[in-house]
């Protein structure tokens, strides 16, 4: 009797914590902070995830993705290292998702759904740039047999030095650009290069890029004692070396770039981005798995290890790099034991990694030249080496680093790296009268935005109101409320110059 009387409360406490996961109530509020920065209507994703009606018909698939580990997609082994902002889902969120999908997936009370963030049309970070810059417009001349290297050298217009805090690319043509990398040529005067094919851009002032999947590069920041960053010279020329690949041939892009600056009275420290660990003379005979490998030392000083960034093309299966001390002591950086071309970034560690004078770095990496490779380009496999179209490879890890200040090594970088990238930030916003049965007001306590966006949202998630984005100073919005709107509970998302709020109100009958 007692064992039965055990399962029974065994059995009654788990449907009790099935029945309490709901979209209204739980799961919502997991796929906004996990899923919408790509599933979101202006978004990168196929389709959007911001409502239940969005998301029921997909909940076997988001079963399926989350069961298999492919979403949200992260390719970095997150018991090796730890990094800022991981869209890795806890094994509590993944467990209540799954049941909420075994049970149904059902709705709860739709009253109770937090209204979606809000997100604009041009990229990740809904801030309002500094700065944006679009390359002319080019059509790919790669070929059948080799992939096409050009660079656009465009003069960024500034007639006094800025520092940067972040940016973004943002492909034209998401489909032909393999990746872009980010070069600041003070000279201004790097040319244009698109004739042969080959430019892969400047020896020196690289900041950064972008590969499918990589999200935008924010730099570290606390407004105070510690800022990073790199600060780009009036006159300068910005210049995209961009790679599109064999097959879009004739296909047009105009990719752009985004920037967001320190104030001007802020000192910052500067970075540097080089491939610290690179392989140019490997072979990779076909029908094998091949191992490469790469060390550096650094030298007589010590720095600051700020993120790292491995690159493969499509034969790589594996790729890490760690470092030995002078004491021995091992320094991981990053273990990715399933290689996936589709996502790569710049990955920034969770704290800076302090890398001691006279330290060694190493680099591994594994290539699958075989037919079991479903990302081989060749079939049946050839000899493959390296180079600089997809189809040859890439031995490559980048690393954005500094010289070594005391602390640096304790610095929360997750803390330090918001620029409004999916982030669901709160404004003071007082909404009256509430209930109301007439007219609803908006009002945030400066005394002006440059851009402010409404939207109105009834308790099945179906918007009711929109108020576009204008460039009318202001800092309060009215919804005069239509006769045909019923009583009940509504909810507000609004994004101000980048920055986003919401909450609910009551209209009365």
């Amino acid at each position: 009797m007692k064992k039965l009387l055990i399962s029974i409360l065994v059995f009654a406490i788990h449907f009790s914590a099935n029945a309490q996961n709901t979209w209204s109530n739980n799961i919502a509020q997991i796929v906004y902070d996990n899923c919408s920065n790509c599933h979101n209507p202006n978004g990168i994703a196929p389709f959007s995830l911001l409502t239940y009606t969005d998301v029921k018909p997909n909940v076997f698939g988001i079963k399926a993705s989350i069961e298999s580990g492919s979403m949200p997609p992260w390719i970095a082994d997150t018991k090796y290292q730890s990094y800022a902002h991981e869209r890795v889902l806890s094994t509590d969120e993944k467990v209540a998702i799954i049941d909420w999908v075994n049970n149904g997936s059902p709705e709860g009370e739709a009253s109770k759904t937090p209204p979606p963030p809000v997100y604009g049309t041009k990229g990740f970070i809904t801030q309002k740039p500094d700065l944006e810059l679009k390359m002319p417009v080019y059509a790919s001349k790669a070929t059948a047999n080799g992939d096409d290297y050009v660079c656009f050298s465009v003069p960024s217009g500034l007639t006094k030095d800025k520092k940067i805090r972040g940016f973004e690319v943002i492909p034209g043509n998401h489909a032909i650009v393999h990746h872009a990398l980010v070069y600041l040529d003070g000279t201004g005067n790097y040319p244009t290069d698109t004739n042969a094919g080959v430019c892969t851009g400047p020896t020196k002032g690289l900041i950064g890029g972008y590969v499918p999947g990589s999200p935008p590069t924010v730099f570290p920041t606390n407004g105070s004692d510690f800022n990073l960053g790199f600060t780009v010279q009036a006159g300068s020329n910005i210049v995209l070396a961009m790679h599109y690949p064999e097959g879009s041939f004739g296909k047009v892009d105009s990719t752009m770039i985004r920037f967001w600056f320190y104030d001007d009275e802020i000192s910052i420290r500067e970075l540097s981005t080089n491939p610290l660990i690179e392989n140019w003379q490997f072979l990779l005979p076909a029908n094998k798995e091949t191992n490469v490998n790469a060390t550096r030392n650094i030298g007589n000083n010590d720095y600051s290890m700020l993120s790292v960034f491995p690159h493969m093309h499509l034969l790589g299966s594996k790729i890490g790099s760690y470092a030995i001390t002078p004491t021995n002591d091992t320094i991981r950086f990053v273990n990715i034991p399933h290689w996936d071309f589709e996502w790569q970034e710049f990955l920034f560690f969770e704290k800076i990694k302090k890398l001691p004078k006279n330290s060694t770095i190493y680099g591994y990496g594994t290539y699958d030249n075989t037919s079991k490779n479903t990302h081989n380009p060749n079939n049946p496999p050839v000899l493959v080496r390296p180079g600089l179209n997809t189809t040859d490879e890439m031995f490559l890890i980048y690393f954005h680093y500094l010289p070594y200040q005391a602390g640096d090594e304790d610095r929360d970088i997750e803390a330090l790296t918001s620029l409004g990238i999916g982030d669901y930030n709160s404004l003071n916003v007082a909404v009256y009268p509430n209930p109301s049965s007439d007219i609803i007001n908006f009002r945030l306590p400066e005394e002006s935005y440059g851009s402010m966006q409404l939207r109105i949202f009834d308790v099945n998630g179906q918007m009711v109101y929109e108020h576009k984005p204008t460039t009318q100073s202001t800092n309060e919005l009215s919804w005069d409320i239509p006769e045909g709107i019923e009583a009940g509970v509504y909810f507000y998302s609004m994004n101000v110059d980048g920055t986003l709020a919401s909450g609910s109100f009551m209209i009365q009958r």
